[in-house]
C-alpha cells in the first residue's frame, strides 16, 4: 500500500487526464491485491445540462468511462435510500455485502450490482476543499468480498485520492463552464493563457451573422414565459446544427447570433464557407418544420435572416482590464452584420457576400451592388441557387 501512496503523491498527482489517473488507479489496486472489479467516482457539478459527473471502471471492459447526470437525478427514485444519498448524509463509509441483501431495505442499485455478480460494495466520501464531498465506491467479484484489512487500506487511500479528484473535479467544471458561455475554441485558449487584454491571433474562417424578424414587436405581444421558450428554441436548433458541421457559436446578442467556421490546418475556405452554408440552409428546412407545428399550436413563428462572409478577422480578448470578452473583431465582422441587415431590405433570407461565393463550389446568384453602412467600397450582394 506504501507504492500507491507514494505513485498517488508523485507520480498519479501528476497525471492531467482523469480517466488515465482512474485506470492507473484500479490497475495498481489490483497488482497491490485490492481485487476491484468496479470503481465510481463522482460528484457535483455546475454545468446547464449535467448535475453529476461520474468516472466509472470495470474489470469487464478494462477502461474508465466519463458519465453524466442529468439534473433532477437528486430527486428521484434512483438517488433516494442509495447508498450515494447515504454517504453524503451521514459523510461515513458504507459497506454492503451483496449475497445477503432485502428487498425491504437494500436499494435497487445494490441488487443491480449482485445481478453482475458482484459480491460486496464499498462507498467512501471524498473531501474537497470548499466542504462538499465527491463519492467513491469500490465493488469486487470474490468471493468472500473485501477483507478487512483491505477495507482499512481503500479508507486509507482516500486522503490521498480526495485531492487529487478534487483538482480534476474543479477543471473539468471549469472548462465545462467556459465551453458553455464563451464556447469550445475560445475556452481552450483561455484554458491555455491567453487571458490578457489584447492577446490574440488573427485568423480566416467563414463569419455567420442571424438576427430574429419581428423581435421587437413579439416581446410587446406575447409574454415573458412565451418569449423565453421562442429564444430557447431558435438558439438551441441553431447551437445543434452549427455544432453538427464545426462552427463555433462565439456570442449571442441579444436575438442574434455570432458564429465562426475556421480555417486551420485540415479545414480550407472551401471547406470552412460550405459548412457555414450547410447549416444555414439546413437551418432554414428546420425551422419550416418547426413553423408548421407552431402555427397549429397558435405559437409565433421563427423567422430570420443570416448573412455570411468570409475574410480575416482578430480573434481575441478585448474588452476594460477586469470585464473582459473573447470574441473576433475587424472590418469582416461588420460586413457580415450588414449583409443580415439587408436580408430584410432585399426580401432575400440569406445574403452572401462576394468573397464567400468565391469560395463555393456551387453556383451563386447576383441580388444586386450596395452601399453598405460603415463599409467604404461598394459590395456586389449574392445569394445561392
Amino acid at each position: 500500500m506504501k507504492d500507491i501512496e507514494d505513485w498517488l503523491l508523485k507520480k498519479g498527482r501528476l497525471i492531467p487526464d482523469a480517466l488515465i489517473f482512474v485506470n492507473e488507479l484500479c490497475r495498481k489496486l489490483n497488482e497491490t491485491g485490492i481485487p476491484i472489479s468496479r470503481l465510481r467516482i463522482g460528484f457535483r457539478t455546475i454545468h446547464p445540462q449535467m448535475e453529476f459527473w461520474a468516472y466509472t471502471w470495470t474489470e469487464s471492459e478494462g477502461i474508465p468511462r466519463l458519465w453524466g447526470g442529468e439534473h433532477g437525478i437528486s430527486s428521484s427514485a434512483s438517488y433516494y435510500g442509495s447508498p450515494a444519498e447515504w454517504v453524503h448524509q451521514h459523510h461515513a463509509i458504507f459497506r454492503r455485502r451483496l449475497n445477503s441483501l432485502d428487498p425491504k431495505t437494500d436499494h435497487e442499485v445494490l441488487f443491480e450490482q449482485a445481478a453482475l455478480g458482484f459480491t460486496d460494495y464499498v462507498m467512501l466520501p471524498l473531501d474537497f476543499s470548499d466542504g462538499s464531498a465527491a463519492i467513491i465506491s469500490y465493488v469486487t467479484n470474490t468471493g468472500n468480498g473485501f477483507s478487512e484489512s483491505q477495507l482499512a487500506d481503500l479508507e486509507r487511500l482516500i486522503g490521498f485520492i480526495g485531492p487529487i479528484i478534487e483538482v480534476h473535479a474543479t477543471r473539468k467544471i471549469a472548462i465545462s463552464l467556459l465551453d458553455t458561455y464563451i464556447g469550445h475554441r475560445s475556452g481552450a485558449k483561455v484554458m491555455n493563457g491567453n487571458i490578457q487584454r489584447g492577446d490574440g491571433e488573427i485568423i480566416k474562417a467563414a463569419l455567420w451573422f442571424s438576427d430574429l424578424r419581428n423581435y421587437s414587436g413579439m416581446s410587446e405581444q406575447y409574454d415573458k414565459e412565451e418569449i423565453f421558450s421562442l429564444l430557447n428554441t431558435y438558439f438551441q436548433t441553431i447551437s445543434d446544427i452549427i455544432g453538427k458541421h464545426h462552427g463555433e457559436i462565439l456570442k449571442f446578442i441579444g436575438d442574434a447570433v455570432l458564429v465562426i467556421f475556421p480555417v486551420d490546418e485540415d479545414i480550407n475556405s472551401t471547406m470552412a464557407c460550405t459548412a457555414a452554408l450547410t447549416a444555414a440552409q439546413e437551418s432554414f428546412e428546420q425551422f419550416k418544420h418547426q413553423n408548421t407545428e407552431r402555427r397549429d399550436q397558435t405559437k409565433p413563428e421563427i423567422q430570420f435572416g443570416i448573412g455570411l462572409h468570409f475574410g480575416q478577422v482578430i480573434f481575441g480578448n478585448v474588452g476594460a482590464i477586469d470585464r473582459l470578452d473573447f470574441t473576433v473583431i475587424g472590418p469582416a465582422v461588420n460586413l457580415t452584420s450588414r449583409l443580415e441587415e439587408l436580408t430584410k431590405q432585399t426580401g432575400d433570407p440569406l445574403l452572401i457576400s462576394e468573397e464567400f461565393a468565391d469560395n463555393l463550389k456551387i453556383s451563386s446568384k447576383l441580388v444586386g451592388k450596395f452601399h453598405l453602412k460603415g463599409i467604404q467600397e461598394i459590395q456586389q450582394v449574392y445569394t445561392v441557387i
